[in-house]
């Protein structure tokens, strides 16, 4: 095969994975903004269950709800510095009871990841991906009729159970985009992350401000559908959308290199012959530096995660607890980080040039640095403002901080795992890659948020975001040191033959 013709069909295969690339951010955006909405209806739903169940000691909300405030109590009693938050009693219950069903669902996707990036490694990407999109159908469905709590639970676990669209996105990127183009094709799924989050809490607050849906069965007060039904009815027809929008639209990927950029045996024998022998030599060496490379990248992961998810969980605490945010003030700066976060990645994530591996380090370890500044920022903020005056402008640069985090390093990480592969290996184990990547972190993101208010309870704020911006440093320094620039470790054994 020519040089002419291998052009043409290299460029044929970057139109045809730019346009996968779009179906993919088009339906997770769809997905994400379904998932967002019942983020700011939880409380209230919480709320409703409770009205019914809580004070039923034989429920399984009530004896919830009882072990917590037993908790709680606890913390008042053996420290009287006790935040202003975990002073309102009963209602910190409540917000006690969401975390805890958000690290359920963070610890239900730790075990699912690698099943997902095993099974779309084996049975193919769509396959798997519409397999997700039912039972997250299933789970809305479930929502729509949960007319006690046990019952909105199952469909809870059943949620986090199903959720394999973000990894499974990435996965499929990989296939379509080559080492010049995965971290801009990469920047997409942070791109609908932040436009999703910036969104689907405003839908759902909307939702909100309606009336709870509900109707009486004979003389019980009980719920013949969910609190805030028409917002689950809202998600499931949006869930509908993506799957059918992603069913006509989304080819199978799994071999899309071999497909479509094939090269003529002859080709692959005349340049690779003289050095097969050399890298028979280096397979073994190879694949245990791919492991190592993996393991490392998967740790630093799960690390920075704990500590940025649980700073991220506690930042909502902080501005009520310090400044008296309302809702609508709360909204406002989850928002700027959000807008900032997208405008960050599409306007300049995706456009710096140079080779993607190490265009994606340098950007990883900018985040990670700007993480620790941004929370040293808010650090500073709670020293210096007092409770109940006006949050200074510490507070914003610490939120632009988390912004900048939150359009590099995740994204960027994501971009490396893909990379990295032995050098006889191909592309299509990258599901089992990904898969375990995504476990790690969703490890930290169910450990961090309980760390990180423990912390905060016990030692306050300054203290809780010092520890953080530390450690967020440490890690920024182990991933500069420890992760080479280039994560093909076959990339150095070449210039060796």
């Amino acid at each position: 095969m020519s040089k002419t013709q291998q052009t043409t069909i290299a460029a044929k295969a970057a139109a045809t994975g730019r346009r996968i690339s779009q179906v993919v951010f088009i339906g997770l955006l769809l997905d994400i903004l379904s998932f967002t909405i019942i983020l700011p209806l939880l409380p209230r739903s919480l709320e409703a269950y409770k009205a019914r169940e809580g004070s039923d000691p034989t429920t399984l909300l009530g004896s919830l709800l009882q072990y917590i405030s037993l908790q709680r109590e606890r913390l008042q009693h053996g420290h009287g510095s006790a935040s202003r938050f975990l002073q309102q009693g009963a209602r910190a219950d409540l917000v006690l009871l969401g975390g805890l069903l958000g690290s359920l669902y963070s610890l239900l996707q730790c075990v699912v990841a690698p099943f997902i990036g095993r099974a779309a490694d084996r049975f193919g990407r769509r396959r798997t991906l519409m397999l997700c999109m039912t039972g997250n159908i299933l789970w809305t469905v479930i929502w729509i009729f949960s007319g006690s709590f046990e019952t909105f639970l199952i469909a809870r676990i059943i949620a986090g159970l199903s959720e394999g669209n973000v990894q499974l996105s990435n996965t499929i990127i990989a296939d379509v985009t080559d080492t010049t183009t995965r971290s801009h094709g990469m920047a997409l799924v942070g791109i609908a992350f932040a436009v999703g989050f910036t969104i689907g809490p405003s839908v759902g607050a909307y939702f909100a401000r309606l009336p709870l849906e509900s109707s009486d069965i004979s003389s019980g007060n009980v719920f013949t559908y969910a609190p805030f039904a028409t917002a689950a009815l809202f998600s499931l027809a949006l869930l509908l959308a993506e799957s059918l929008y992603l069913y006509i639209r989304l080819p199978e990927t799994l071999h899309f290199r071999r497909n479509q950029i094939p090269v003529s045996d002859s080709e692959n024998d005349d340049q690779n012959k003289p050095k097969a022998a050399s890298y028979s030599l280096l397979k073994q060496q190879d694949s245990t530096r791919v492991q190592k490379i993996l393991r490392r990248l998967n740790l630093l992961h799960f690390a920075y995660l704990f500590f940025f998810s649980g700073m991220e969980y506690t930042l909502t605490f902080l501005t009520h607890d310090l400044f008296h945010f309302t809702n609508a003030q709360q909204g406002k700066l989850l928002g700027f980080i959000g807008i900032s976060s997208t405008l960050l990645q599409g306007g300049w994530v995706r456009r710096i040039k140079g080779k993607s591996a190490h265009r994606d380090k340098s950007l990883v370890a900018r985040g990670m640095v700007s993480c620790a500044l941004g929370l040293l920022c808010i650090a500073r903020c709670c020293v210096e403002d007092t409770v109940g005056s006006s949050p200074s402008w510490w507070l914003w640069a610490g939120a632009l901080g988390f912004a900048v985090a939150s359009a590099t390093v995740v994204n960027c990480l994501n971009s490396m795992v893909s990379l990295v592969r032995a050098g006889n290996s191909s592309d299509e184990d990258t599901g089992r890659r990904l898969g375990d990547f995504r476990s790690a972190g969703q490890i930290g993101r169910t450990l961090g948020p309980v760390f990180a208010c423990s912390v905060y309870w016990l030692l306050g704020p300054s203290v809780c975001y010092t520890i953080g911006a530390i450690a967020v440093a440490i890690i920024s320094i182990a991933f500069v040191s420890l992760v080479p620039a280039s994560t093909h470790p076959l990339d150095t054994a070449k210039k060796t033959i």
